[in-house]
């Protein structure tokens, strides 16, 4: 009975060290001139390097979290791009738009105390003669502001 107890106490403290610790950087989406609350999902950072690593992370108002050892990897030497993946579910009326985004975010901008990425959709009239796209099949365009960083991809027509 005592070596079952003492099996039993190694895998549950075992369990306890090796939970994940995550980090965490303060970062604010602004999609269409709102916070989203509750609409992002499948939050993910794609990681290019020697080779490409695609991480899990969670999104809240806020914050955006990874795992340590993601965290790590981002800051490495090796690290050549990093880019924010996510999707925005939208409802207007009986209608679901669904928007899928992949953004590049910078190694100094992660480093700030915090961060405000604002995206604007290209489908919504108010945007579409104001802006263009930041690529083909990417109808939207971005803007990220932090404390010692501002970055403006945003192109006006003519």
């Amino acid at each position: 009975m005592r070596k079952i107890l003492i099996i039993v106490m190694l895998i549950f403290f075992n369990k306890i060290y090796g939970q994940v610790t995550t980090r965490s950087f303060d970062f604010i989406l602004v999609i269409d001139e709102k916070i989203p609350s509750g609409s992002i999902t499948d939050v993910k950072i794609k990681i290019m390097g020697e080779k490409q690593t695609l991480v899990n992370a969670n999104y809240f108002p806020g914050n955006l979290s990874i795992d340590e050892e993601s965290y790590n990897q981002l800051f490495s030497s090796s690290t050549k791009a990093i880019f924010v993946i996510f999707v925005f579910n939208e409802y207007r009326g009986n209608e679901h738009k669904i928007y899928n985004y992949d953004i590049e975010l910078k190694k100094p901008w992660l480093k700030d105390n915090y961060n405000i990425l604002q995206i604007y959709n290209l489908d919504k009239s108010k945007y579409k003669g104001r802006f263009d796209p930041i690529g083909k099949g990417k109808n939207y365009n971005y803007e990220l502001t932090s404390p010692s960083h501002s970055f403006r991809l945003i192109q006006r027509k003519t």
